[in-house]
């Protein structure tokens, strides 16, 4: 279970699949997501098996990219990471994306 931002990092590089549970965009709520590229600037991620998904295509087929902030717009909570466009107001108002990593 990841408990803070520099385990997520590490979760990542290694390509897991992760569900979105929560999303600023609603259609995007559920996916379940391959990570394609993790490294030190952030993520990418493309709709596991839906190559022609346009999320899937984005960025040359590397997926939706989700850039790391630093550690205060992140929570971590029972098995969920959310990220927020806030450091200090962590309402869903402010939620970005919430997702649980599926392959650990």
């Amino acid at each position: 279970m990841v408990n803070h931002l520099s385990q997520l990092k590490r979760a990542l590089k290694v390509c897991p699949r992760l569900e979105i549970i929560k999303h600023c965009r609603e259609e995007c709520m559920g996916e379940i997501r391959r990570v394609t590229l993790a490294n030190s600037q952030g993520f990418y991620s493309v709709v596991d098996g839906q190559p022609n998904h346009k999320i899937s295509r984005a960025n040359n087929g590397k997926g939706s990219v989700l850039w790391w902030s630093k550690a205060p717009f992140w929570r971590f909570e029972n098995g969920v990471c959310a990220l927020y466009d806030s450091d200090t107001d962590h309402t869903e108002s402010h939620l970005i994306m919430a997702f649980r990593i599926l392959d650990q």
